[in-house]
């Protein structure tokens, strides 16, 4: 199943107003042109919330703001015959470098031994023994 592209926010409004005046969602999602689920989900959430709400987004956040882009964007479009790699370049002079972040090591043989033991030591403790103060020395 291929993914929905996000219902704009007056299409949802224009939804709940021909509800509330009485339209059957059938008909709703006939003039609207989405699917009578559709319809059923956002009047649903309108009845939670008491309003039209934008669906929250998931994964990574943006590094760069809308501003940021726009400003980006302004500059490759400022010279249309530059190309990616002599943008690359010229961000280089400027200071800018690729930076990757550094992988963590993969525990050691002895670093899962060590642990290992910790946890079998521990592992018949009550709550009472995890609450006593303990010094802690790791070898």
């Amino acid at each position: 199943m291929a993914p929905t592209r996000e219902m704009s926010l007056e299409t949802k409004e224009r939804i709940v107003k021909l509800l509330e005046e009485g339209n059957s969602s059938r008909m709703v999602a006939k003039d609207v042109g989405c699917s009578q689920s559709a319809v059923s989900k956002i009047w649903t959430k309108y009845k939670q919330h008491g309003m039209v709400v934008k669906a929250k987004r998931t994964g990574r956040p943006r590094k760069t703001s809308k501003r940021q882009d726009k400003q980006l964007k302004a500059i490759c479009l400022e010279n249309r015959k530059s190309t990616t790699k002599q943008m690359k370049n010229r961000l280089k002079e400027m200071g800018f470098q690729y930076r990757k972040a550094k992988r963590k090591p993969s525990l050691t043989p002895k670093h899962k031994r060590t642990r290992l033991q910790w946890a079998k030591e521990r592992q018949s403790w009550t709550v009472d023994d995890w609450m006593k103060p303990t010094s802690c020395t790791l070898e």
